[in-house]
């Protein structure tokens, strides 16, 4: 078996998001990843047992990578006010600064061969370990984790769709907004 490159793996990934999001999953073969990656097919083999396997794991990374990100934006003792705010401004900074990745993992998500790999709520348990302490402490108002997603993150990914990088207007107002429905 050939030794794994760190370089060549990051460059097939590169390829198979770009191509992707210009082609679509189905239009998406080992040969295009590879040429496009400038290796070969059986290169793509070292790393990945298939497609499938190659898709669902660099979306179980991908997805997980935003709210790792999230995670190191988070200092201790923060007030509910300052963690929702992190937690708004973090992710959609996160989702306008990698804009391809995001992409990525929305057009994965609507697949629910690839999407039934990884839950939301696993991707993020540290963020909704979090909350549920300071649901706990009688700061963050109680709901359930996937109510609690759809609240905090489906705004943020609307925003940052559809404003560029400067809305910042509509982000502080979207804190404001979240702030008050979240905290008690």
């Amino acid at each position: 078996m050939r030794a794994r490159d760190l370089d060549k793996q990051q460059r097939i990934k590169k390829a198979m998001v770009s191509i992707i999001l210009r082609d679509g999953i189905n239009g998406a073969s080992i040969a295009k990843i590879a040429k496009e990656a400038e290796v070969s097919p059986a290169t793509i083999y070292v790393y990945y047992s298939n497609k499938e396997e190659m898709l669902s794991e660099v979306f179980r990374e991908y997805s997980s990578q935003s709210y790792s990100y999230l995670m190191n934006r988070i200092q201790p003792g923060m007030s509910g006010e300052a963690l929702i705010e992190s937690l708004v401004r973090g992710y959609f900074a996160y989702t306008v600064d990698n804009e391809e990745v995001f992409s990525f993992v929305e057009q994965c998500s609507r697949c629910p061969s690839i999407s039934s790999s990884v839950s939301e709520e696993e991707c993020c348990c540290d963020i909704f370990g979090l909350i549920h302490e300071y649901q706990q402490r009688g700061v963050i108002r109680s709901c359930s984790d996937i109510n609690l997603a759809s609240v905090l993150f489906a705004p943020v990914k609307f925003l940052a769709m559809n404003c560029s990088k400067e809305a910042e207007p509509e982000l502080s107002e979207l804190v404001e907004l979240l702030q008050h429905m979240l905290l008690l």
